[in-house]
């Protein structure tokens, strides 16, 4: 590169040579960096749940200081952790204060005959509704945590106050970033087996249709397309830096994230099971990778033609389809409403099930077969690696609320909880407008690049820009929440 552009970092090539060639870090130092987001809903937990239980009657989980501790437990953290520089104090206070909080809570009342039946239990099965499928609280803060971090890093990846060790890859490694792209993927394969789970007509199940399930797939494709489409035009009209071996010259997420619900129904009527689904699809696409010209030609080749040009993004949609069918399939187990109190403890163990099939798969390609994971190709053991994260989050989160909720009275076993209890403001209202705040995310990611040079603010400046921008991205998600409306 002309090293007249290496000395300019205002000039376009300059922030495209930046975030080339990275290698990423350690998973280690990732699952630890990350590790403060559980740590962030176990303190908010106990501490929520050690306000109701000092006084039922008067509890208000919604209000300007609640909003405010929310704000400080799953923001700040966020900040501090990112920088790269205060992430041991930060997870010694979130521990620390977690306990205290956890203290605090009493414990129910003693039960003298160990024998007799859980009232819970009881109070649990009589809620049952077959076919519900009402919110999962550990769901919900798992997913709006993960977007969270995934809209706060597309921007602060452009200050220097954001380490590039945690931004994406060239080809192979591991980062945070790349970990937040599959997990997006993961968890909206999660919560969007629901539109394929069977419906209930006068208590018998009924399925969907093929048709009915592709129609649905195409309305829900049809607005990620048009955003992809509009991206791309908007871009190239301006100019705007883009690392081209991240999808390619042309493609961007919003056509990986659009083409998803289109394949889905199409590869379910093939084979129904998603587990054998989604590791056939990956064992035939690894080892084109491995065996075939295919992965030196991913990586290698010239960019002659659209396909050329656009391979990244083309060819690592099998890796990303592999990932949405996982999180459908696991999806499948938690998102319906279980009939028993014991089938909802037993949901732990199906979630730890599904983590360590993921880890003894990587394992098994990484040290055995020495394949490397890689976000660019979006092979297997980068696949295993998302899956295994994921599951093991989720199983995080709910074992905190099956051990916080276990101090609640039997009545609470399912519902009858006060608003919020079980989800903090701010949380609720970015989960049910994801998509609505992952655009909006997007737009003003642009938005502040074309307005500033990034790369010459200061640490005040950057964190003052970026505190900015994570408010006003959450924004139309919370003003949405409290207006009682529901985009996506």
């Amino acid at each position: 590169m002309d090293p007249v552009f290496l000395s300019d970092p205002t000039s376009k090539e300059f922030k495209e040579w930046r975030v080339s060639n990275l290698s990423g870090t350690s998973m280690t130092e990732i699952h630890v960096v990350i590790s403060t987001m559980v740590l962030s809903y176990w303190c908010w937990k106990c501490k929520t749940a050690a306000s109701f239980h000092r006084s039922p009657a008067e509890f208000a989980g919604r209000g300007w200081p609640h909003f405010l501790f929310e704000c400080a437990i799953f923001l700040a953290p966020m900040f501090l952790v990112l920088t790269d520089s205060y992430v041991l104090p930060t997870i010694a206070v979130l521990a620390a204060a977690s306990v205290y909080f956890r203290w605090q809570i009493p414990d129910p009342p003693y039960r003298h005959d160990k024998w007799a039946p859980d009232p819970r239990a009881e109070e649990f099965k009589k809620s049952y509704v077959p076919g519900k499928v009402t919110a999962k609280p550990y769901l919900s803060i798992y997913r709006a945590e993960m977007m969270l971090l995934t809209c706060f890093c597309i921007l602060a990846v452009d200050f220097n106050v954001f380490p590039l060790k945690f931004a994406k890859v060239e080809t192979f490694g591991t980062s945070i970033m790349d970990l937040g792209v599959g997990s997006f993927v993961f968890s909206a394969g999660v919560v969007g087996v629901k539109a394929f789970l069977p419906r209930y007509v006068d208590g018998k199940p009924k399925t969907t249709s093929l048709s009915y399930q592709l129609k649905a797939g195409l309305w829900t494709a049809f607005p990620l397309l048009a955003l992809g489409v509009a991206r791309l035009v908007l871009t190239e009209s301006v100019d705007y830096q883009k690392h081209v071996s991240e999808y390619g010259t042309h493609w961007n997420f919003f056509f990986t994230l659009g083409f998803l619900p289109i394949f889905v129904p199409l590869g379910l009527c093939v084979y129904s099971d998603l587990r054998v689904t989604s590791t056939v699809l990956l064992a035939a696409y690894q080892g084109m990778l491995s065996v075939t010209p295919l992965g030196d030609w991913l990586e290698n080749a010239d960019r002659t033609d659209l396909v050329s040009a656009n391979r990244e993004g083309i060819l690592s949609f099998a890796g990303y389809l592999a990932i949405f069918l996982m999180g459908m399939s696991l999806g499948q187990e938690i998102l319906p409403d279980a009939r028993t109190f014991k089938e909802r403890r037993m949901r732990l163990v199906s979630v730890l099930g599904v983590w360590a099939t993921a880890c003894i798969s990587y394992l098994l390609l990484n040290f055995v077969l020495g394949v490397q994971p890689s976000r660019r190709f979006a092979n297997a053991p980068y696949c295993f690696w998302v899956a295994g994260f994921n599951s093991a989050m989720l199983w995080l989160y709910m074992l905190i609320e099956e051990d916080v909720d276990s101090k609640l009275p039997p009545e609470m076993a399912r519902a009858g909880r006060p608003k919020g209890y079980d989800m903090p403001a701010i949380v609720e209202a970015v989960n049910i407008n994801s998509l609505t705040t992952f655009l909006v995310a997007n737009l003003l990611t642009g938005s502040v690049n074309m307005l500033f040079e990034t790369l010459l603010c200061g640490s005040v400046a950057a964190y003052s820009i970026l505190a900015g921008y994570t408010l006003l991205f959450m924004l139309p998600a919370l003003l949405m929440y409290r207006s009682g409306v529901r985009l996506r």
